[in-house]
């Protein structure tokens, strides 16, 4: 498996966070009964490297304990999620891996790539039962050149299997990808390699396997084809048999809806929801089309509102596009007031989300000459918002997501926190008793 991304509150929502832990449980749960030799997480076991809460933290061991239990060895590489660019300090990862509850394989380096054995606490490769695992964490742009050294120390052993967390160019448009040329010339010295980081599923010649994130990371990526693997060797014939399984786990459902609105009223609209045959609880997206009205006429809020009633849904997310565009006058004396209404409404006309405040701060950095970590820790952050899915009839049209491998800080903000306490739900899975208990989650 791959890309769990635990901790994820996906739109501010803590029902959201908890489905990326659910489906971690309920894959982990599938191996035990499958009653398999070992499972490989190809990196991203965490949503942030840096910011560890302990609801996140116990989601994490609590699954990883019943691994542990059943004498099931997880074996796990770093992905960009997970740690740095060659980090010297510790790792959540590392955490895990010093609790015993993975083995957290990476090469070190002196003068060049190290591979070395697993010796209880650090190392590139394990021998378990005849089968050897070589690890390799996320390298970001240097990918291509530490694999090249890598790969010159790779000695095959029985069947062989190389696990890295790296995207193979093609599959989709994101930062951290390399030629798959690059990973076939590791034929003669691997049999199976485990790949992370692209989170739709994907097989190449029988050798180059990923199997996409548990979860929806973005609206985006709704509807790919995703699951774990499960792999069985025979070594008597040297037959290799695998299947994508994603019947363990039900995913939220996510709903793409079009409107054309021709009226400032809403009991049209009202109408239009009635019609949708859509779940409760499921994340909504609705793309609403203005014909012959101005966005600053229309109440939004009353529309949300009516969905929220109508449709219930665990999130809404609206976006108008179309009528006509005009500045609206603002009763504001402040010139940083008007300042970033004016930067909010310009960026209407764009996909980035409200980033208007996080905009303003960063023209304020350059004006005050701040240091380039401050500016960088700004950029990251306005780049973790979310990417926004255009729904239009008969197609989907991806907006681009910001790449995920350079260093960054999160800045929290007490606005963002607030937010995510109103958007919260109450019925969740009580980890933290689950934890005290040493008990199965259960709600509260």
């Amino acid at each position: 498996m791959a890309d769990v991304h635990l901790g994820f509150r996906q739109y501010g929502s803590e029902e959201r966070m908890l489905d990326f832990a659910t489906a971690f449980m309920k894959a982990m749960k599938f191996a035990v009964e499958q009653k398999v030799d070992f499972v490989i997480i190809s990196g991203d076991l965490f949503h942030k490297k840096s910011e560890m809460d302990p609801v996140t933290l116990t989601q994490a061991t609590k699954v990883l304990e019943m691994a542990k239990e059943n004498g099931i060895p997880v074996i796990a590489v770093e992905g960009n999620h997970d740690a740095t660019f060659f980090r010297d300090g510790f790792s959540w990862m590392d955490y895990l891996s010093r609790n015993q509850l993975i083995i957290n394989l990476k090469p070190r380096f002196d003068d060049g790539v190290v591979v070395e054995e697993w010796d209880g606490e650090k190392g590139a490769f394990i021998d378990l039962d005849g089968v050897r695992i070589y690890g390799m964490k996320y390298y970001g742009n240097v990918t291509e050149r530490i694999l090249e050294d890598y790969v010159r120390k790779l000695r095959r052993k029985n069947f062989t299997i190389f696990t890295a967390h790296v995207g193979v160019e093609g599959y989709i448009n994101m930062y951290g990808c390399i030629s798959a040329t690059k990973l076939h010339r590791l034929k003669n010295k691997v049999d199976y390699i485990a790949l992370g980081h692209v989170h739709r599923s994907f097989v190449e010649d029988d050798f180059i396997f990923n199997p996409g994130s548990l979860e929806s990371c973005d609206a985006t990526e709704y509807g790919y084809n995703r699951g774990i693997f499960l792999v069985e060797y025979n070594e008597d014939d040297k037959e290799l048999k695998y299947e994508l399984i994603n019947h363990f786990y039900k995913p939220r459902n996510f709903v793409f809806l079009n409107y054309k609105m021709k009226e400032l009223g809403i009991s049209a609209f009202e109408e239009f929801l009635r019609t949708q045959n859509v779940d409760e609880k499921a994340v909504i997206h609705i793309n609403v089309e203005l014909v012959g009205l101005r966005r600053g006429h229309i109440d939004e809020v009353r529309m949300e509102e009516a969905v929220k009633r109508i449709l219930n849904p665990l999130v809404v997310r609206m976006r108008f596009e179309g009528g006509d565009r005009v500045f609206q006058p603002v009763g504001l004396d402040s010139r940083e007031s008007i300042e970033k209404h004016v930067l909010s409404q310009i960026l209407e006309s764009f996909d980035y989300g409200e980033i208007a405040d996080q905009v303003f701060r960063l023209k304020s950095l350059l004006l005050l000459g701040k240091s380039v970590t401050d500016i960088d820790t700004l950029i990251s952050e306005i780049l973790e918002f979310e990417s926004v899915t255009l729904v239009k009839e008969g197609m989907d049209k991806e907006m681009p997501r910001p790449h995920e491998g350079a260093e960054q800080k999160t800045v929290q903000r007490m606005d963002e926190k607030d937010k995510e306490v109103e958007e919260s739900e109450e019925e969740v899975w009580d980890w933290r008793r689950a934890y005290a208990l040493g008990s199965k989650a259960r709600k509260r």
